[in-house]
C-alpha cells in the first residue's frame, strides 16, 4: 500500500520529465519520481521559473503596508464594536483597511483578538521603491519585507502620516510594534499545464488583494484538477490540458477585476463606499 506523506522542509529545485512520470529533485538531494507534479510554490514559484522563465511579477505602482497589534493595547475609549466589521478609510491615491484576526493562540474572544491592518500607498518604481525595500542591512528586498526589517525612518514617517487618519485606524497603525510592507504586483501565465506538471494558485496567476480571493483562487484550481484526473486512466497530460483552459479564465477575469480596482483607488480616486463593484469574490463582486 502507497503511504502519504509530507516532507517537511524540503524544497524542489528542479524536475524532469519521462515517460509516464516526472523525476522531481529536491533540496535535501533526495530524488522523487510521480504521475503528476503539482506546483503550488507562491508567488516566487521556481517551478514557473523553470517552465516560464520569461514571465515575472509586475509592479502595480504602490506598497501594502501591514501590521497586527493586540486589540487590548488599543486605546481606552474605542469601542470594542468597531472591530466587529472590516473598517475602511478611502482617502486621495490611497486607501486602509482593518479588522480582526485571530490572536496567535488561536483566541477570537474579544479584547484578546488582534487587529490586521494593510495600508495602500503609492510609491514610484525605481530609486523610491528600491529605497523602501532596502532593509535595515542594506539587502534590497524583492517580495516583501518582514517585520523588523523595514528601515526605521520609514517606520516613523507611516506613524506620522497615520495622524491623519481617523482616530481607530491612526491608533492601530500607531500601535503596531513592527509594521511591514509588501511591493503589490501581478503574475499573469499564458500556460498552466505543461505535460504531467501544472501550476495552481499564486504560481500561476497572483491578484492584488482587492479581491480577497488569493486562497479561493488556489482552492478553486486545485478542485477542479481533482475532478480533471480522477478516473482518466493514466492520461494525465490530457487531463491537465481539459484543466488548464476554464482556470486560465478564472484567472485572467480576476486579474483584471484587481487590476481595475486597484486603478481606481489609488490613481483615479474612483472609490465610493456602497459601490456593489467593491465586494469580495473569486467568480465576481460577492461571488
Amino acid at each position: 500500500m502507497e503511504v502519504e506523506r509530507y516532507h517537511l522542509g524540503e524544497a524542489m529545485i528542479a524536475f524532469d520529465q519521462q515517460d509516464g512520470g516526472v523525476k522531481v529533485r529536491l533540496s535535501s538531494g533526495r530524488r522523487q519520481i510521480c504521475d503528476l507534479l503539482v506546483c503550488a510554490d507562491g508567488v516566487s514559484s521556481t517551478a514557473r521559473g523553470l517552465l516560464l522563465p520569461d514571465v515575472w511579477p509586475t509592479y502595480a505602482g504602490y506598497v501594502g503596508w501591514r501590521g497586527t497589534v493586540l486589540e487590548a493595547d488599543l486605546s481606552p475609549g474605542c469601542p470594542f464594536s468597531v472591530w466587529e466589521a472590516i473598517l475602511y478609510h478611502l482617502m486621495p491615491s490611497s486607501h486602509i483597511l482593518a479588522y480582526p484576526i485571530p490572536a496567535v493562540d488561536g483566541s477570537v474572544e474579544v479584547g484578546r483578538r488582534l487587529i490586521n491592518f494593510v495600508w495602500y500607498r503609492n510609491v514610484s518604481e525605481g530609486a523610491e521603491l528600491d529605497d523602501l525595500m532596502t532593509d535595515r542591512d542594506g539587502v534590497r528586498r524583492e517580495i516583501s519585507l518582514p517585520p523588523g526589517a523595514v528601515q526605521a525612518r520609514f517606520v516613523e514617517r507611516l506613524r506620522e502620516d497615520a495622524g491623519d487618519l481617523p482616530p481607530p485606524l491612526a491608533d492601530v497603525v500607531k500601535r503596531t510594534p513592527e509594521p511591514f510592507v509588501q511591493p503589490i504586483v501581478d503574475v499573469e501565465v499564458p500556460r498552466m499545464a505543461f505535460g504531467r506538471v501544472c501550476l495552481v494558485g499564486d504560481a500561476a496567476f497572483a491578484a492584488r488583494p482587492h479581491a480577497a480571493a488569493g486562497t479561493a483562487k488556489a482552492a478553486a484550481d486545485a478542485w477542479a484538477l481533482a475532478e480533471a484526473v480522477a478516473g482518466v486512466g493514466g492520461d494525465v497530460p490530457g487531463a491537465l490540458r481539459r484543466w488548464e483552459a476554464s482556470q486560465l479564465a478564472l484567472g485572467r477575469q480576476l486579474i483584471a477585476r484587481v487590476k481595475d480596482l486597484g486603478r481606481s483607488s489609488q490613481f483615479e480616486g474612483g472609490w465610493r463606499p456602497g459601490d456593489p463593484t467593491l465586494r469580495f469574490g473569486l467568480w465576481g463582486p460577492g461571488s
